[in-house]
């Protein structure tokens, strides 16, 4: 069994980790932090799990084997290094850190401590996906030259009390390094990279359709160094429309959201409904094998540190 502390409940998703974390069968919650204590206070009397108001308590405790980071994003290096020096595994939010040098400084922590880290970057478990991966490795799109994804919702979009379901403090530059791209567009910036491989360039774009401190919605162009090009859309400000178009020299592969089909040289240009797999396991299954089973992830660092790079050069632009 995983003795597992959460760590802040900053992160909109902070409340599916732990409800994921209580359901699954070897891990145990004992602990809750957060840098509001009020907010942390609230969240484990909810839960019934004891609160910690001091980070070091939490971390230093020999009980504690893990810990999940759902903190401000600009907190991720601090924490997550932290936490490795005390011999903690770690499951993070994405994104991983700010830069790609952040990325390498919590790496090499991980290494020195000798424990595991992993980043929840679930559509690459997505049937959807898997499915599309699984037609471009077998050559029948032939050679993936074009990607374009979108990721969407209306998060931001003000209602009757003047604001949008997400939580004010993640359209807030304090604490979130930025807005829509670096939050939500991560998804399409992860699958585009995978895809494709290493990104080289990028060319971004910002807007603040609702007035907001950070970028309410935003697109991306990604150049790969092996001649790929992605179009990434993302934003809080539209009505949720998943879309993701894999192109290539003989076929291409359209999702839009559960509908997915492909066409190419075999099917004579007919569209064909694909019949898709089982999803994979998720983020934190995939990590409790690691720390159990020495089981390698599918999710590696390669991805995490491509998120961060083109993050990294898109923000430059703004």
């Amino acid at each position: 069994m995983i003795n597992v502390a959460m760590l802040s409940r900053w992160h909109v998703h902070a409340d599916d980790y732990i409800k994921e974390a209580l359901n699954h069968p070897e891990i145990n919650v004992t602990a809750i932090w957060d840098e509001d204590r009020v907010r942390g206070e609230k969240w484990a009397s909810e839960q019934g799990i004891p609160f910690t108001e001091n980070l070091e308590d939490v971390l230093s405790d020999p009980d504690i084997h893990a810990v999940i980071v759902d903190t401000p994003t600009v907190m991720h290096r601090d924490v997550i290094i932290k936490a490795a020096q005390h011999g903690k595994h770690i499951f993070s939010e994405k994104v991983l850190g700010l830069t790609e040098q952040e990325c390498e400084d919590m790496f090499a922590a991980v290494d020195v401590a000798g424990v595991h880290l992993m980043l929840s970057l679930p559509r690459l478990s997505a049937d959807y996906y898997v499915y599309g991966q699984q037609l471009a490795d077998e050559g029948k799109l032939g050679k993936v030259s074009a990607i374009r994804c979108r990721v969407a919702h209306n998060g931001a979009v003000p209602g009757e009390n003047g604001q949008g379901w997400l939580p004010p403090h993640f359209l807030k530059k304090d604490g979130t390094a930025g807005g829509s791209l670096i939050d939500l567009g991560a998804h399409p910036i992860y699958l585009a990279n995978r895809l494709c491989g290493e990104p080289v360039e990028v060319k971004a774009m910002f807007q603040h359709v609702y007035g907001h401190e950070v970028d309410d919605q935003s697109a991306v162009l990604v150049k790969y160094e092996g001649g790929q090009v992605a179009v990434l859309e993302t934003g809080f400000v539209t009505s949720g429309l998943f879309q993701l178009e894999i192109h290539g020299s003989e076929g291409v592969y359209l999702v839009e959201d559960r509908h997915a089909r492909y066409k190419n040289a075999e099917t004579d240009g007919k569209w064909i409904e694909a019949e898709l797999p089982e999803n994979l396991p998720s983020a934190m299954s995939q990590w409790v094998r690691q720390i159990e089973e020495g089981q390698v992830p599918f999710i590696t660092r390669q991805d995490m540190r491509r998120l961060t790079k083109v993050n990294e050069l898109a923000y430059q632009q703004s």
